[in-house]
C-alpha cells in the first residue's frame, strides 16, 4: 500500500480519511489521484470545493472531501502551513476523530497513541477475549485502553500498521486465516474456538426506504442542475432537480410539469429506475427524462445551473447521477 511508506502527515491523513468508509484496493487508486491533483496541503487549499468534490466523485460520504478542505484551509491560514505534530492538535481537525488522530501521530511523530479502527477492534476482541459491544463506547475504551498500555513498548507507527493489515488481511470478520495468524498461540478466541462469537457487535438498525425522483430536461442541447446544501446526504454535489416523494409516480409528477413552459410541446423520453443501498437507508430513485422549453422557474431560479448536456461531465455529482449518466453515455 503506498501510503505505508509515507512519514508525511498529509499524505498519511489523505489515506487515513479515504479508508475510513472506502476499501483498500478501491481507496489506493483514490489516494495516488487525490496527490496528482492535491500533492500538499497548500494546493488542496488552494482549490474551489468544487474541484476537490470532482476529485472525489464515486468515494461517497463526501463530508470527508468537504472536512478535509476546510481544515486544509485551517492550517494554511492559521497554522501558516505547518501540519499540527501532536495527538491534540491533529484531533482539532475538522472531521478527525480519535482514531484519525491517533493513526496520524503514530505514524508520522511516532507518538504512542492506539490508532483504534474497525479492524484493530476485530484483532483485540478476538486476541483477548473481550465481550463487550465493539461498536458501544464501553468497547472501544477498554480496547484502546489496553492497547494504550501495549504500545509503550514497540514503535507506535509499526505498531498500528502491523494490527491494521493483520485485520484487513489474516484476521477478516469471515472465515480468518488463523493457520498464517502470526499471534495465533496467543489469541484467546483460536484457543476457545470463538472466531464467530467475537468481536461482539450490536445488531444494525434496518435501513430506511426513500424514493426520490429526478428530472432531466433537455431543451435544445442544454440541462439544468442544482447543487446540494451542507445538509444531509451528497453535501455540495449537483444533480438534476429532484424531490424527495412517498412513492414513485407512473408519469411525470405534477411539479415536473411546472418546470416545462405551457405554450410548448414537451415529450416524455422514458424514465429509468435504480436502487441505491446506502448504510442507513435504501433509495429507489426514477429518473425522468423530459424535452421541452424550460418555464420560467428554470430560467428565474438562481439556485439551477444552465449548461450543455455535454459539460455535464466536468461537474462533481453523487454516485446515483453517474450510475444514471453512465447508462445514458452521457459521461
Amino acid at each position: 500500500m503506498p501510503w505505508r511508506t509515507s512519514r508525511d502527515p498529509y499524505q498519511i491523513w489523505v489515506s487515513e480519511v479515504i479508508l475510513q468508509q472506502t476499501k483498500v484496493l478501491q481507496g489506493q487508486d483514490y489516494f495516488m489521484t487525490f496527490l496528482r491533483y492535491f500533492p500538499d496541503v497548500f494546493s488542496l487549499a488552494d482549490a474551489p470545493e468544487d474541484q476537490v468534490l470532482k476529485v472525489w466523485e464515486g468515494l461517497g460520504y463526501y463530508s470527508r472531501a468537504i472536512n478535509m478542505h476546510h481544515s486544509a484551509k485551517f492550517i494554511v491560514e492559521q497554522l501558516k502551513g505547518r501540519f499540527p505534530d501532536d495527538f491534540d492538535g491533529i484531533r482539532k481537525l475538522k472531521g478527525v476523530g480519535d482514531y484519525t488522530a491517533a493513526a496520524i501521530s503514530s505514524i508520522a511523530f511516532d507518538l504512542p497513541h492506539a490508532a483504534v479502527d474497525g479492524n484493530v477492534k476485530r484483532v483485540a476482541s478476538r486476541l483477548f477475549g473481550i465481550r463487550e459491544p465493539i461498536d458501544k463506547p464501553a468497547g472501544v475504551k477498554q480496547i484502546t485502553e489496553l492497547l494504550n498500555e501495549i504500545i509503550q513498548y514497540y514503535s507506535p507507527g509499526e505498531f498500528n500498521q502491523a494490527i491494521m493489515e493483520l485485520g484487513a488481511l489474516i484476521c477478516t470478520p469471515k472465515n480468518p486465516d488463523c493457520r498464517r495468524c502470526p499471534m495465533q498461540e496467543h489469541c484467546f478466541a483460536f484457543a476457545n474456538n470463538l472466531q464467530k462469537s467475537l468481536p461482539v457487535v450490536t445488531p444494525k438498525k434496518k435501513p430506511v426506504n426513500m424514493h426520490i425522483e429526478f428530472l432531466f430536461l433537455e431543451s435544445k442541447g442544454k440541462t439544468w442542475l442544482h447543487k446540494r446544501d451542507k445538509n444531509g446526504i451528497w453535501k455540495g454535489l449537483f444533480e438534476f432537480p429532484a424531490k424527495i416523494v412517498n412513492h414513485l409516480s407512473e408519469t411525470p409528477p405534477v411539479w415536473m410539469m411546472e418546470f416545462l413552459d405551457n405554450s410548448d410541446v414537451s415529450k416524455v423520453l422514458g424514465h429509468r429506475d435504480y436502487v441505491h443501498k446506502l448504510t442507513h437507508r435504501t433509495i429507489f430513485a426514477r429518473f425522468w427524462h423530459l424535452s421541452g422549453k424550460p418555464s420560467n422557474i428554470v430560467k428565474q431560479n438562481q439556485t439551477y445551473t444552465e449548461l450543455k448536456t455535454t459539460e455535464i461531465s466536468g461537474f462533481p455529482v453523487h454516485r446515483l447521477m453517474l450510475k444514471y449518466l453512465g447508462d445514458n453515455r452521457m459521461i
